[in-house]
């Protein structure tokens, strides 16, 4: 994990792959005895967040298949979690289409050039209206704090059901664990 920006790195890599900080060279400390109640006994329960991205919880960890041509899972010891918070956002990225429509219709040396710049403006807004982005913040016991990217959806989408009913599911697991459980905004 970059302890940096908290998102997951391959365990060959020396730099992180998003912010280029200087990854760590050991894996996260060992667990440290929590005072909690008897672990439960439940069946594993497996997320399926869209495009091939799972959110597993069973009894002993909670695990993150985050890459979509596969490769090892993240998993957290549910011992170490100290809390979860869901963000859900509008799709911001898409605004970045805005600059083209600016330099197009201040600019450009064509009629449609300046066309094709209002028309990618629109399409921006658009997709930042009609898509969420979902994400999962995972703090640990030592402070770190892991960010998972779970995916995007349309809003109202079978997807964006699946994600809802993942936040449903994890928000169980944690509340039955006394994780906290967070979503800002709401």
């Amino acid at each position: 994990m970059c302890s940096s920006c908290g998102r997951p790195q391959s365990a060959a890599r020396r730099r992180c792959a998003f912010c280029n900080a200087e990854l760590p060279e050991a894996p996260l400390p060992p667990m440290t005895p929590a005072a909690s109640a008897p672990p439960l006994r439940a069946s594993p329960l497996v997320l399926d967040l869209g495009n091939r991205r799972t959110l597993a919880v069973n009894d002993e960890q909670l695990s993150f298949q985050g890459r979509p041509g596969g490769g090892p899972a993240l998993d957290v010891p549910w011992t170490r979690v100290r809390r979860l918070e869901w963000r859900t956002r509008p799709y911001f990225e898409a605004l970045g289409l805005l600059a083209f429509t600016a330099l197009g219709l201040f600019w450009a040396p064509t009629q449609a050039v300046r066309l094709m710049a209002l028309v990618a403006g629109v399409i921006s807004v658009m997709l930042t209206g009609l898509y969420r982005h979902h994400g999962l913040t995972v703090e640990l016991d030592d402070g770190t704090r892991m960010r998972w990217p779970l995916g995007m959806a349309p809003r109202g989408s079978a997807r964006e059901d699946r994600l809802q009913q993942a936040r449903s599911a994890l928000a169980d697991a944690g509340r039955a664990r006394n994780v906290p459980f967070t979503r800002p905004g709401m």
